[in-house]
């Protein structure tokens, strides 16, 4: 249950600065702690022993992925004992996480180029013959002759929520959803309330309880009454939703937001936005050219088998109050994804 509400989470690798004062003989205490690694946490690891351990959880996911596969493809039990050997889809799993960091290594300057996903596309093995039927690959749609301004693809950003008084208007609002799972069938009630900047997402599942909190600036989260340790992506993704939750201004959000190119989602056009962050991380926003609305958002976290991707997708926007809210919202990230529906929204309650 905890793996359904809990988005594996990447680590953030940094030295350790020693700091020395002259006449003294005690060492500073470290900027940051050295990073586990997977071999130092987990047993068994013989390939991805120099991982950081905060991205076994991740890569696993990408892998899954990747062949469209579950856990008991390569892992003897199905009990959470993943350090057990036994299974031949383990070993030949070791042989192909070395190949591929052979290839990066002695084709692309040890830049993650070649991944699981590269090969397998979805497919437990490969495919080595080419497709004799081929679907009709989509093409760019013809770029305007004059590319429109950041501040114009905001300016309909905001009118296209409500505008700008309308948004000012809404003190607070609280929104009854259902959280609804791949299989179509499992449905666990969702409420999200936000007042100000501070904003909360709170899943039950039966009588568990799992709460985001974002705080105007701090993050946590909570399940079954207890703190969950946050890793940095997961508290930023949860921060990412709570700014941009019917919020015109982003660029109060992003440090940088740079136009790219008019491209094709789901048939309709829509704008590139790449919106760079104050650490320099960059999420892609993708804009409705038609509607102004966003209607997806796209944020990568690095790892040893390339890049682990966290996908939102707005759609089937209606009024609330004033203001647009999207009534369908999209969670994915490599294995895993989810759905918000929306039922009702109160705003503006005392």
């Amino acid at each position: 249950m905890k793996n359904k509400i809990k988005i594996l989470a990447v680590a953030v690798i940094c030295g350790v600065a020693l700091l020395s004062f002259a006449g003294s003989r005690q060492l500073a205490q470290t900027a940051n702690p050295p990073v586990e690694t997977a071999g130092q946490k987990f047993k068994n690891i013989k390939v991805l022993n120099d991982m950081p351990a905060d991205q076994m959880g991740k890569v696993m996911n990408m892998m899954s992925a990747s062949l469209g596969v579950d856990c008991k493809m390569c892992h003897a039990s199905n009990d959470k004992d993943f350090e057990k050997d036994g299974n031949e889809h383990k070993d030949i799993a070791r042989e192909m996480i070395k190949m591929t960091f052979q290839i990066n290594k002695n084709f692309f300057e040890g830049k993650t180029e070649v991944s699981c996903n590269t090969c397998h596309n979805g497919k437990e093995r490969p495919v080595s013959t080419p497709n004799l039927n081929p679907t009709e690959h989509a093409t760019r749609p013809k770029q305007p002759d004059v590319k429109p301004t950041i501040d114009q693809i905001l300016a309909k950003y905001e009118s296209a929520l409500g505008g700008k008084e309308k948004l000012a208007m809404i003190k607070n609002r609280t929104v009854n959803a259902l959280r609804l799972e791949p299989d179509g069938k499992t449905i666990e009630p969702e409420t999200v309330t936000q007042s100000g900047k501070n904003f909360r997402v709170e899943t039950k599942y039966g009588n568990y309880v799992a709460a985001g909190i974002f705080a105007g600036k701090g993050v946590k989260k909570t399940a079954g009454g207890s703190a969950i340790e946050l890793k940095p992506d997961e508290a930023e993704q949860i921060k990412r939703e709570a700014q941009l939750f019917a919020n015109a201004d982003l660029k109060a959000v992003y440090a940088k937001l740079d136009y790219r190119f008019m491209d094709k989602l789901d048939g309709r056009e829509v704008y590139l936005v790449l919106g760079t962050l104050a650490d320099n991380s960059r999420e892609r926003l993708f804009f409705d050219v038609a509607t102004g609305l966003l209607v997806r958002r796209i944020a990568t976290t690095p790892t040893v088998l390339g890049a682990f991707q966290y996908q939102v997708d707005y759609s089937d926007h209606k009024d609330f109050g004033g203001v647009k809210l999207p009534v369908s919202t999209r969670f994915a990230v490599p294995a895993i994804s989810w759905t918000r529906k929306i039922l009702d929204v109160k705003t503006n309650v005392p």
